[in-house]
């Protein structure tokens, strides 16, 4: 695969080293399809693995990691019995048991009489320190792998933290160098830093916990900036031209004259940017804002007036039914 090509961001995941049709799927369920899903799932907290604890030291619950020597592989064959491993170090002993893991897997993972690295969550049972089904197990030479202040990200079924670190780091070790799109002064006055920089900061330090940190802020404001670009294309597409224009208004007069009331200054300067709206030459895209009983209902009724008097459809929607019936009356009635 090469990271190298900025489309890599927009591939399926299935594209990644180790990432099988199994995989995929259990990725599918956290929402991640695409690599940019990847980048997007910011961690929520991290686990300490970088000091290495004498096994004198360990401290019950805690995830933690140790140097030990492997000393002796217990392989029970009566069924539902967990695999052991005894290890120890020069201040005591300890357990490393594993539950349906294959004898030859093991053996290679622990060779007898050589040290290896192993961190996971320590417990106490029969007297006796252990790890059950550790989080890492490696060689001397790759123990700088483990001890590290590693991201934990919101994971589920089937996959855990090696996996996943595995695939995220193929991303976020390589991404691609992408052209800004913003200025260098417009970041400089926010105080941004680039996105390649924003997207490794958030996932190698605690900035995605603070909503504060500026790294998180880039990412906020360019998703904000993002969506006022869609709803801008969005917008031209929707203001095309209309083939017919159409506007009677004989109807709403003969309502407007009959409410008990008359309209605010407000709603008439409304009303006529609406008439304006539907006797020009471009489709209309408007949203009228007010308060509770500001009077935007009429406004809406007179609007409809016109459009059916013009021999079109119209549609009012309401969010509950309460609502509806309470606007279908009303338009009834008067």
């Amino acid at each position: 695969m090469d990271l190298l090509k900025k489309d890599i961001i927009f591939s399926d995941v299935n594209k990644l080293k180790g990432v099988g049709k199994q995989l995929s799927k259990y990725l599918k369920n956290r929402k991640i399809e695409k690599v940019k899903d990847i980048l997007l799932n910011l961690p929520y907290s991290e686990t300490d693995r970088s000091k290495i604890v004498s096994l004198n030291k360990l401290e019950i619950g805690k995830i933690q990691t140790i140097r030990v020597i492997v000393k002796k592989l217990n392989f029970p064959r009566i069924r539902n019995l967990p695999n052991k491993i005894i290890c120890e170090d020069q201040t005591g002993k300890v357990e490393i048991t594993y539950f349906n893991s294959r004898e030859g897997y093991l053996r290679k993972l622990f060779p007898i009489n050589e040290w290896v690295v192993v961190s996971g969550k320590i417990s106490f049972f029969n007297k006796k320190y252990q790890i059950t089904n550790p989080d890492y197990v490696t060689s001397l030479k790759e123990e700088d792998y483990v001890k590290q202040v590693i991201p934990k990200y919101s994971l589920t079924k089937g996959i855990n933290e090696k996996k996943y670190r595995h695939i995220s780091e193929q991303i976020i070790n390589n991404l691609p160098d992408v052209e800004e799109w913003y200025e260098n002064d417009f970041l400089k006055k926010n105080n941004f830093l680039n996105w390649k920089e924003n997207i490794i900061t958030l996932h190698k330090t605690k900035d995605s916990q603070n909503n504060l940190s500026r790294a998180y802020k880039r990412l906020v404001f360019d998703e904000i900036c993002a969506n006022f670009l869609v709803l801008s294309e969005n917008r031209k597409k929707i203001k095309k031209r209309k083939k017919n224009k159409f506007f009677k208004s004989i109807i709403s007069n003969e309502i407007l004259k009959n409410l008990p009331f008359e309209l605010t200054k407000s709603q008439k300067n409304v009303l006529k940017e609406i008439n304006l709206d539907l006797k020009s030459d471009t489709r209309m895209f408007r949203i009228i804002q007010g308060d509770v009983g500001s009077g935007k209902t009429i406004v809406s009724l007179l609007s409809i007036a016109n459009v059916i008097e013009s021999k079109h459809q119209c549609a009012l929607m309401a969010p509950t039914e309460i609502l509806a019936k309470q606007h279908f009356e009303l338009a009834k009635k008067i």
